[in-house]
């Protein structure tokens, strides 16, 4: 039996990205993902030689992330799947971004705006080789965010650039600037959960995951 096709969304952060099957297209394009999402799905489809009509589910990025990107994703995604009556899978964008790097323990940290980061700490699972979530994911200032001590780690996501002077501890091997979360990751992730029994959820279900309370005056930057 063939796997499903699965359209995967990510717009949680400055990255606005798309995947399908083996063909994935990312753009770093911050306030522009309402613009370009739409027209970057229907070059993925063409590309991969797929219609709407051929999808199986639809997976996405949920956050956390920018209140705005966010939003799009999982409206988009929503819209989607309600218009062809498919499931939905929805994704950490933490989980998506520790998925796209080949180390095995990785802290992942996104700038959060107004002093904070949004944090978690994923190591590899030896049978499946996804990330799994140590802990819980959570919202705080760089000051405040508590990384394992034991073990080696690596770095990844908007706010190491910005706070790794605070995070400087002997087991950090080092860490990437330009990491983002991105479609293909999410859509890997959606399909080992569909391997393993996970049908997915209504699209009415999805919903965002901010960790923190959304305030109107929030806006992605």
């Amino acid at each position: 039996m063939s796997d499903p096709i699965i359209l995967a969304i990510d717009t949680a952060t400055e990255a606005c990205s798309v995947a399908v099957n083996s063909v994935a297209e990312c753009q770093v394009a911050a306030n522009a993902h309402s613009q370009i999402l739409l027209p970057m799905i229907s070059r993925v489809l063409q590309r991969a030689g797929l219609v709407l009509a051929d999808l199986d589910a639809i997976a996405c990025g949920v956050g956390p992330g920018g209140f705005t990107g966010v939003r799009i994703g999982v409206s988009t995604a929503q819209a989607l799947a309600m218009a062809r009556g498919l499931p939905v899978y929805p994704v950490s964008s933490l989980q998506a971004l520790a998925a796209a790097t080949v180390q095995p323990s990785v802290l992942t940290a996104l700038d959060a705006r107004k002093g904070e980061v949004y944090a978690a700490v994923y190591v590899q699972d030896e049978r499946t080789g996804l990330p799994v979530l140590q802990g819980e994911e959570r919202v705080c200032p760089p000051g405040a965010v508590a990384w394992p001590h034991e073990g080696g780690y690596w770095g990844l996501g908007s706010a190491w650039p910005l706070y790794h002077s605070e995070w400087q501890q002997d087991n950090v091997l080092g860490w990437t600037e330009d990491a983002y979360p991105q479609a293909d990751a999410v859509l890997r992730l959606a399909l080992a959960r569909h391997l393993g029994g996970d049908e997915g959820c209504r699209p009415d279900q999805l919903e965002p995951h901010y960790i923190r309370p959304f305030l109107p005056q929030d806006q992605q930057k």
